[in-house]
């Protein structure tokens, strides 16, 4: 099984969301680092192999962070000069309207970026022109949850693919997928 396009699951806390979405096949797995310490980290990550996993650091400031193996960390663009320090390479969350203010330190640090993260509200012919400007540097995953477009719409963009969100469980083992699997099963390929 295969997904067409890449797909990023964020804000994973769990091992059931963690288990499902390798196992349909997402590119990445972002764990907040608020909420995921190393050890818990280490306790999700040994039960699953395939997607790369991402350090999402969402607000400073930021724990102690030699401690998690990983090689991409995702930063707000506010803390990309920060987050350079870091070794391997950054996923860069903006917001659509800060593409003009951040593009020149972004393209200087091109070699750095595994991807664009776009949040913010996006809609139909403005978002795909924002999203073809920022492709010709960059590959773009688009927030699921920030954009006024159908699934169908968004893949006939020029993205590199989406970015969706896990959600808490009610106990350990009960969990309702319906909101991945909506989409997840949307991009499933037989390839």
């Amino acid at each position: 099984m295969a997904l067409v396009t890449k797909v990023k699951a964020a804000n994973i806390t769990n091992l059931s969301d963690a288990r499902y979405c390798a196992g349909m096949g997402v590119d990445w797995i972002g764990f907040p680092v608020k909420e995921i310490d190393p050890t818990r980290f280490a306790e999700i990550t040994g039960w699953l192999s395939g997607p790369q996993w991402v350090i999402e650091l969402n607000e400073q400031p930021w724990p102690s962070l030699e401690d998690y193996p990983v090689q991409i960390w995702q930063c707000a663009s506010s803390d990309f000069n920060l987050a350079l320090a870091l070794p391997g390479k950054l996923m860069v969350q903006l917001q659509a309207s800060e593409w003009l203010q951040v593009s020149a330190v972004l393209k200087e640090h091109a070699d750095r970026i595994e991807a664009v993260i776009l949040t913010g509200v996006l809609r139909g012919d403005e978002a795909k022109k924002l999203i073809g400007e920022i492709a010709k540097y960059f590959p773009v995953l688009v927030d699921m949850n920030s954009i006024e477009a159908t699934l169908t719409e968004i893949l006939l963009w020029p993205v590199a693919g989406i970015q969706l969100h896990g959600s808490s469980e009610e106990r350990p083992g009960l969990k309702d997928y319906a909101q991945l699997a909506d989409v997840l099963e949307q991009l499933e390929t037989d390839a």
